[in-house]
């Protein structure tokens, strides 16, 4: 059973899942582009070994990273959870939102991902980070927000 399905409210239902995007294995790419230049071009096998090493680093921490986290609407509040053994939630009720901002990079804009960020009452800012599709996602949360 995950994380959000057991902290669900009586009559709460689910409306929007969402995991990270893909782009958060995009490090472990550049990690094996500069292990194979080290190994074909320098001939370092050293150095191609510790790069190699580093990027499989940056798979486990992207791997924790995608499956340990939940971006999640529901008809009464939004709900994020990130994180496996230093485990991050957050849990903001839909009436207490005042405002969605979404951030995207170039690189955003052409992968489709990018930070939410919701606003709710009293000045607090809680940013999203990788969400896909974040237009999707602020959509959800405003069709939530007309019918309360």
């Amino acid at each position: 059973m995950t994380y959000i399905k057991r902290t669900l409210l009586p009559e709460e239902n689910v409306l929007y899942h969402t995991r990270p995007h893909y782009i958060v294995f995009f490090d472990i790419f550049i990690w094996l582009i500069l292990a194979h230049i080290s190994f074909r071009y320098f001939g370092s096998f050293i150095i191609g070994f510790l790069l190699l090493g580093v990027g499989l680093v940056a798979l486990v921490k992207s791997l924790v990273l995608y499956f340990c986290s939940e971006y999640v609407i529901t008809n009464k509040r939004i709900l994020v959870k990130i994180g496996f053994i230093r485990r991050q939630s957050l849990e903001i009720f839909l009436n207490r939102v005042e405002g969605v901002y979404i951030d995207q990079s170039i690189l955003g804009r052409i992968f489709n991902y990018g930070t939410v960020i919701v606003a709710g009452i009293g000045g607090t800012k809680n940013p999203f980070s990788y969400i896909p599709k974040p237009l999707k996602f602020r959509g959800n949360i405003q069709k939530q927000m007309q019918k309360m």
